[in-house]
């Protein structure tokens, strides 16, 4: 676990919840430090983010973190911010505490940011699975129109001889198709 802190009493209060808990704290540094290299000397598993008030250059920091390093990430703020709180969800923040923190509270939000994490992650690989294969399904769709049009065959036909060239080159169907339709513009022009 990591934790980015800029207060030390706040710090001792999350520090103490994470000790209570059974969590082992990897690292604190400062909100100055570099993030990016924290997480990639350290490899935690969770990080905290412990700030009087998150600003906008960090939260945008955090998106292009988020993306390299995925992880859940929980933000202990002393001050309630609507705006900030939505801009640090974009940004990743599994969960965004705001003050009347107690080392008690800290286990249950870590382990919903932890859940929350897990759930949006989910939510992602199956979103791009689901992007996946519609860009699939249109890129196999072209194929079967062109070698319905250039082959005089049926969609069924097409579909079958896509399929066989797939099987018998192991590949994917999509992939088949792309280089269908890679030859066929390599013709056109």
């Amino acid at each position: 676990m990591l934790v980015v802190d800029e207060n030390p009493e706040r710090s001792d209060v999350v520090l103490s919840g994470l000790k209570e808990a059974g969590y082992d704290v990897v690292a604190t540094i400062s909100k100055d430090d570099d993030l990016r290299q924290g997480i990639k000397t350290h490899q935690p598993d969770l990080i905290i983010i412990d700030l009087e008030s998150p600003y906008r250059d960090y939260l945008e920091n955090l998106i292009t973190i988020n993306r390299e390093n995925p992880r859940p990430i929980a933000m202990f703020v002393a001050q309630e911010d609507t705006t900030l709180i939505s801009e640090a969800i974009e940004t990743g923040v599994s969960i965004y505490v705001t003050d009347g923190l107690s080392p008690k509270m800290v286990k249950s939000i870590l382990q919903i940011a932890i859940v929350q994490f897990a759930k949006f992650r989910k939510l992602e690989e199956e979103l791009d699975k689901s992007k996946t294969a519609l860009a699939d399904r249109k890129v196999v769709e072209r194929a079967k129109g062109l070698l319905m049009a250039h082959k005089g065959v049926t969609e069924e036909e097409a579909y079958r001889f896509l399929r066989k060239l797939a099987m018998d080159q192991n590949k994917r169907l999509a992939e088949i198709a792309e280089n269908i339709l890679s030859l066929a513009q390599l013709f056109k022009g």
